[in-house]
């Protein structure tokens, strides 16, 4: 008979696999439901990350965010610098510093977000701010067209791996999407499965 405060561990009544962590679990059938009607509509953000695919974008939108702050630190602290080796005149070198907090605020924004999504479609925005700006330094006689290009093709490539770790972030997922080696199989399908006799 189940009750409200029934452990987990009935694995004949619930009809499920079990793994090492879910029989060391001490939780109660009250606090799965409970823990169910905490999450969003769309289901578990954790269970997203388990699929193989969306472990990979969540890996790259980590590293993004990680550049994203050296980057506008390097900005912030060393513009003229920075500047220079872009082919940028002191003009523009300028603008730099404020560049570099936007670049910061994309990787903070990112980093600590469970599923950064909207940090990375900013990224996107803040890319096409950076290639309109060094688009604008072609047209200063004073700049080094060398080094702008090279400058411009970094950006491109970054705003390339933007857009597709946005759009993995973004695609639409379900339950059976989830990993079936992830570490533990708690809530994935291969946990529903029934126990064969």
């Amino acid at each position: 008979m189940s009750t409200g405060t029934q452990p987990v561990l009935d694995i004949e009544n619930t009809g499920a696999k079990a793994s090492p962590d879910w029989i060391q679990s001490t939780t109660t059938n009250t606090d799965l439901e409970n823990r169910k009607n905490e999450q969003p509509e769309n289901g578990l953000v954790e269970l997203k990350y388990r699929s193989v695919e969306n472990i990979a974008a969540a890996k790259l939108a980590k590293g993004l965010g990680l550049f994203s702050i050296a980057l506008g630190l390097a900005e912030v602290l060393a513009p003229r610098q920075l500047g220079e080796l872009a082919g940028l005149n002191e003009k523009h070198s300028s603008y730099l510093p404020l560049l570099g907090a936007r670049e910061i605020a994309h990787g903070i924004g990112i980093l600590k977000s469970t599923k950064p999504t909207t940090g990375v479609w900013t990224r996107v925005g803040g890319d096409a701010i950076d290639l309109a700006f060094l688009g604008t330094a072609f047209g200063n006689d004073a700049t080094n067209k060398a080094r702008l290009g090279v400058a411009l093709a970094a950006v491109a490539g970054v705003t390339a791996l933007d857009l597709i770790c946005a759009n993995k972030l973004a695609k639409p997922w379900t339950e059976a999407d989830g990993n079936p080696m992830a570490p533990t199989t708690v809530g994935q399908p291969s946990a529903r499965r029934p126990v064969m006799a």
